[in-house]
């Protein structure tokens, strides 16, 4: 082998590593991305779950839906910083504890028309109309089937559309819901990466109620995946208070999506606790089965990462005040590290393709597969 060839086969593997048959690309920066403005959605597990209540509450001018698995409501709790009280609040840990007598949705749907009012989030009639998906688990060890559902409470009078609400309760624990023999059994108690076997696909279902059957389909077999790529959050820290966000996040850019010759749809979701790259490295990710549909459909996935701290040890979403009074605004840490993010994807505005012989030219067969492109 020559001198030459060593060094570029050195720069591919420096370039290019390999987890569970998914390669992923070394750090870069976060790029923009032609994609339809009109279709962002979002979704998380667990305090990620929750995590996804406080974006689109946030900036619902911007989000299209959400879908939320396995935790409970928005601003839940006293948000004093203190894990030990949100989870005597929030979780199966505290139900005789004072204060999951003295919070309740009520008072997050109070807390969220004041936050307007202070003009610390978007107005709240931009939720009206926009997708909730709820999956809840009856063998959730940490919060019960009610508790999951009191989301609902929350966001039904500012969604004011019971049809474009869905939940689905399963027998599963505290899991991401996929399919695939490899994974523990859906009400087994989860193993480190937070995904099991539930029969379904939570990605592909709550895609599909977000966005449509006809723009979100199933994958025929299994899809070619694209490398995972990293991209360095830390440019997006500056001007930000604490945030507790991990230097490096993950992208996956389907082949669709690579040269911005079309607008794609953009999808953002939030791990769960001890399942962020600081404990799993991309483990999580690589399992939750949004990969696979973001292939299949032309969806970019953007997957921020949170990481842990003294007074939050495994790695939660900030959903208790950790960060801050106001983490559950536009003003909190994480909140702006995201909006950040998003605001980069968008930073640039992509022309319209130009149809030319509809199904005989590449990007004529694409926007023929993929009917959200406009």
């Amino acid at each position: 082998m020559s001198k030459f060839s060593s060094v570029w086969v050195l720069i591919v593997i420096f370039m290019i590593s390999w987890t569970n048959g998914i390669g992923y690309y070394s750090l870069k920066r976060l790029g923009e991305f032609n994609v339809n403005r009109e279709f962002i959605t979002m979704s998380g597990v667990s305090s990620g779950g929750t995590f996804a209540q406080q974006m689109f509450v946030a900036h619902s001018t911007l989000i299209s839906g959400i879908s939320v698995f396995s935790h409970t409501f928005y601003r839940c709790g006293p948000g004093n910083g203190i894990l030990r009280d949100y989870d005597a609040a929030c979780t199966t840990a505290g139900r005789r504890h004072f204060w999951s007598k003295t919070y309740s949705p009520k008072k997050a749907i109070k807390d969220i028309r004041t936050y307007f009012k202070k003009g610390l989030i978007d107005d709240p009639h931009y939720m009206g109309g926009k997708h909730l998906y709820v999956f809840a688990g009856t063998k959730n060890h940490l919060f019960t089937v009610d508790q999951s559902l009191k989301i609902l409470e929350v966001f039904k009078p500012f969604i004011a559309d019971s049809s474009v609400i869905k939940t689905r309760i399963a027998k599963a624990n505290l899991t991401l819901p996929n399919k695939g023999k490899e994974l523990p059994a859906c009400s087994a108690p989860p193993d480190k990466f937070g995904v099991s076997n539930c029969g379904f696909s939570g990605a592909l279902e709550s895609l599909q109620f977000m966005l449509g059957h006809d723009a979100v389909r199933s994958s025929k077999g299994h899809p070619k995946l694209q490398p995972l790529i990293q991209f360095d959050q830390t440019e997006f820290f500056e001007n930000v208070g604490r945030h507790d966000m991990d230097t490096v996040g993950y992208l996956y850019v389907p082949k669709v999506c690579k040269h911005n010759e079309i607008p794609c749809l953009l999808h953002f979701y939030f791990h769960g606790c001890s399942t962020g790259r600081e404990f799993v490295g991309p483990g999580h990710v690589v399992r939750s089965g949004f990969l696979e549909v973001a292939e299949a459909n032309g969806i970019i996935v953007v997957f921020p990462q949170a990481i842990s701290s003294r007074e939050n040890n495994i790695g939660c979403w900030d959903t208790f005040g950790v960060t801050g009074p106001l983490y559950a605004t536009q003003q909190g840490g994480q909140v702006a590290v995201v909006k950040k993010m998003l605001d980069r994807i968008l930073t640039k505005r992509f022309p319209k393709p130009i149809l030319l012989n509809e199904g005989k030219t590449w990007v004529g067969k694409v926007l023929t597969s993929f009917p959200f492109i406009k």
